[in-house]
């Protein structure tokens, strides 16, 4: 319930709504100012230059692998976030932002890097139809990844359930490291939450966004639709680090 409200346009919206209050109870100062910071604020984190620098200070991390530069493990483990069920009026499953975790999974997958890809991933839809796990299962066979090597945990809704999860099922088959692919900007906090687990896992980025080639038409200073969209995907790891330190959870 609170989740929506931690990412910066709630945020700036409620500084607006309480330095407006504040006006016009006559606190001109300090509503003045919280209506600055939230305009300032916003506005910051829709230009290309803050965008770019947040996420890329997270991308960094874990920069591009090639395949057969990646270890060989005893499964691959693709996160969730790729890909979404069907639901009506969609028949097919909607490839996602994410997807590239989904074909960078199969790709590893069909250099023989691993004999078993394990998908998470809930239902999206008021547990409606299929989750999210079972969709990627689909995508991956028509990728060229056989049915009976592909295991689902649909059941997770955060990274936390994702390593949970897994870790279950690598205990229960007796298996002990995995390949993890995700998106460059969500590695850094998955891999630590999967490591506190104590499940060997070896970084399998994909999904990099930050490019040395600035978008065409783009100047850093000026605000973009896509720029305040990768500060809010930068955003949400950002706290949920914070989050998941505070839990103990990494």
């Amino acid at each position: 319930m609170l989740q929506p409200w931690i990412y910066p346009l709630p945020l700036g919206l409620l500084l607006v709504v309480a330095g407006a209050l504040l006006l016009w109870n006559r606190w001109r100062m300090i509503g003045g100012s919280l209506v600055a910071v939230a305009v300032v604020g916003l506005y910051l984190l829709s230009t290309p230059g803050v965008a770019t620098a947040l996420a890329g200070e997270l991308e960094r991390r874990y920069g591009p692998v090639a395949v057969d530069e990646l270890p060989r493990a005893d499964a691959i483990v693709i996160l969730g976030g790729g890909v979404s069920p069907p639901a009506r009026p969609r028949a097919v499953a909607d490839l996602g932002r994410s997807f590239d975790r989904v074909w960078f999974g199969a790709r590893l997958f069909r250099a023989g890097r691993a004999p078993l890809v394990i998908a998470t991933g809930a239902r999206p839809y008021d547990d409606e139809g299929v989750t999210a796990a079972a969709a990627t299962r689909e995508l991956l066979q028509q990728l060229g990844v056989p049915r009976a090597a592909v295991a689902t945990r649909g059941g997770s809704r955060s990274t936390r359930d994702d390593a949970l999860a897994v870790s279950a099922e690598l205990e229960r088959r007796g298996l002990e490291d995995v390949l993890l692919v995700t998106s460059a900007l969500h590695m850094p906090r998955a891999l630590a939450t999967f490591q506190a687990l104590n499940v060997q896992a070896w970084p399998a980025p994909t999904d990099h966004e930050v490019v040395a080639v600035a978008r065409s038409g783009s100047w850093s200073w000026l605000p973009y639709p896509w720029a305040f969209a990768l500060s809010n995907r930068a955003w949400h790891e950002y706290v949920g680090t914070l989050y998941y330190r505070l839990r103990g959870w990494i």
